[in-house]
């Protein structure tokens, strides 16, 4: 999703560039010239130097993971102040000019270092209740932790973020934990032996469990012949075992409550989107799934991308469905007159955050906790605490 968006994004900086030398600084003393010129490339230069670098080796260490971070940010700096400098210049002599894009820039800039340096690391517990008429009566008061999106390989202070959100989860005791997926960004090692500390004290009376997302298939690891995606998928699961995650992919289980019985079913990321095709609808079947249940059994369905429940709800009457993936792509307006708000997500995908009613079905996506780059404005990293209720 993101990198399109960058690679435009630098041609939209080398452009402002070009232009701004062209016109202003090109004419002035030599120093002057090779100053703006170490500045422009110390700005440009480093993000995209690693980005290279990752097409050829697996960059998943925490220190890369900052590298990264600290270079995104200031290319995304530098991106903001040149545009709205060459803006100024093309409209000049006009004096509104000046000031209007000065401010654009300074508030932009504001806005990065919020993202960057607060938001991001501002866990949100957002909590919710859904209500049905067919709950069982043991289930009336249930509470489930929706998580999703860790991504742990594109996580600067990895270990601060997660030990946030295991401390959280527990102060709020759930019945039941629900990770929907992209627990890592590209390879199962990034989850670390204090990573797998930290998440394995992620624990609720009716169990703790996962799915698998596009980046958790082994799809943008770059050496699939020394790690094969199957082989990723296994090792990966061997290690949420180990932390005492159930990994439930493509199948059910029952889950006893009192007298009662609910179901949780995880669903495989779509075969047709394995490379994260946002917003692209899927064509898959999940009726089969759900053929073993009880026709009147209360469904929990989790799953990773949005996208799939028009699927979900043309197989079964699942009443409550779980999933992530979207992020809001980490920035999102505020709501002017109540709503969710407004986010760039809203123009690839009808569900892209917060909760939705279909009848008595409900979807739920989760905001996440990490992302592709380490910006998050308007979009805090979210931990959900959904309340099942009998209407």
């Amino acid at each position: 999703m993101f990198l399109p968006i960058i690679i435009a994004l630098l041609a939209l900086s080398v452009a402002a560039e070009v232009y701004i030398f062209y016109h202003h600084i090109r004419n002035r003393s030599r120093s002057c010239r090779i100053g703006y010129i170490v500045v422009a490339a110390a700005a440009i230069v480093p993000y995209f130097t690693l980005m290279i670098v990752g097409r050829f080796f697996d960059l998943h260490s925490e220190a890369s993971s900052l590298i990264g971070a600290c270079g995104i940010v200031a290319f995304v700096l530098n991106l903001i102040c040149k545009i709205c400098w060459a803006c100024t210049l093309l409209l000049r002599p006009r004096k509104w000019a000046k000031y209007l894009f000065s401010a654009l820039a300074a508030i932009g800039c504001m806005l990065i270092i919020y993202g960057t340096a607060w938001e991001r690391f501002n866990l949100r517990t957002t909590h919710i209740e859904v209500a049905y008429p067919n709950l069982p009566d043991e289930a009336d008061g249930l509470r489930i932790a929706h998580i999703s999106d860790l991504h742990i390989g594109r996580l600067p202070n990895r270990h601060t973020i997660l030990r946030n959100l295991a401390n959280e989860v527990a102060r709020q005791r759930p019945d039941i934990v629900i990770d929907c997926g992209d627990m890592i960004n590209g390879r199962y090692d990034e989850l670390d032996s204090l990573s797998m500390e930290i998440l394995s004290s992620m624990a609720a009376p009716l169990g703790t469990y996962t799915t698998l997302g596009n980046h958790d298939l082994g799809h943008y690891i770059l050496d699939t012949l020394a790690l094969p995606p199957e082989e990723n998928i296994r090792l990966l699961k061997e290690r949420q075992a180990a932390m005492g995650w159930r990994n439930i992919a493509g199948t059910s289980v029952p889950l006893a409550v009192g007298g009662d019985t609910l179901y949780l079913t995880a669903l495989d990321y779509p075969k047709n989107l394995e490379k994260g095709s946002h917003g692209k609808a899927t064509d898959e079947d999940y009726a089969p799934l759900f053929e073993g249940l009880p026709s009147e059994a209360f469904n929990i369905v989790m799953a990773h991308t949005p996208v799939v429940w028009p699927n979900i709800l043309s197989a079964t009457e699942a009443e409550l469905t779980l999933v992530g993936h979207v992020h809001s792509m980490q920035i999102k307006f505020p709501p002017v007159c109540g709503g969710r708000g407004w986010s760039p997500a809203a123009l690839a995908y009808t569900h892209w955050s917060g909760l939705y009613r279909d009848g008595n079905c409900a979807l739920n996506v989760s905001d996440g906790i990490g992302g592709g780059i380490p910006i998050r404005i308007g979009v805090r990293p979210q931990l959900v605490i959904i309340t099942l209720r009998k209407s």
